[in-house]
């Protein structure tokens, strides 16, 4: 694990991941620097959005930590100094859209995927995001590609959960409503923007 540092408006900001990311958590301080300038001095106990995850800043004898949800544990009210998960799954969500060509529309860890039972576990399966989510609903749905039953039972999980059921899914849910996605195993197979088109 490494510690990178970055000093924003007088004051030191660190966090915390594994080093194969650094490149990912300076992308991360800069923001810092940059929503400091756009919105005001950012506070110890300041929660912040960044892609699906919210992190925290923690006052440490002078030294302003990120923390981030632990996703290991209960991200609702456990934090982690490591921000490696929640870097690892925005640095695959942004290389998707940037693929893609085209911005993304989060979705947070605590948002709710609804999934049609047992979708969880077949290799092919596609995900379809909705324009009509409430709060707290992500929009998107999981179901089977091949013998799809419209009236199959259906299950619900908030997005984090995917890190122990399916995490490949995860790289996919920053593409924006109206979208259609095809997995094929742990891989994108294609694509379907609103009029069809393959755009993988």
């Amino acid at each position: 694990m490494i510690q990178s540092a970055k000093v924003i408006s007088g004051r030191k900001f660190v966090a915390n991941c594994e080093e194969f990311l650094s490149p990912q958590v300076e992308w991360l301080l800069e923001l810092f620097k940059e929503i400091e300038a756009d919105q005001g001095q950012i506070t110890s106990g300041m929660k912040i959005q960044i892609g699906w995850t919210i992190y925290t800043v923690i006052d440490r004898d002078g030294v302003f930590e990120i923390v981030a949800p632990n996703y290991k544990t209960n991200p609702f009210s456990d934090m982690s100094e490591d921000l490696s998960v929640s870097l690892s799954v925005q640095l695959a969500q942004n290389h998707i859209l940037h693929k893609l060509k085209i911005d993304g529309e989060a979705s947070l860890f605590q948002d709710k995927i609804v999934v049609a039972k047992g979708a969880i576990d077949l290799e092919k399966v596609y995900l379809e995001r909705s324009k009509n989510s409430t709060n707290g609903d992500s929009g998107w749905y999981l179901g089977p590609v091949e013998d799809s039953n419209e009236d199959s039972e259906l299950e619900a999980y908030y997005i984090y959960q995917l890190l122990n059921l399916r995490p490949s899914l995860l790289k996919a849910l920053a593409i924006p409503s109206g979208h259609i996605v095809v997995f094929e195993k742990d891989e994108i197979e294609a694509v379907l923007d609103e009029d069809d088109n393959n755009i993988w």
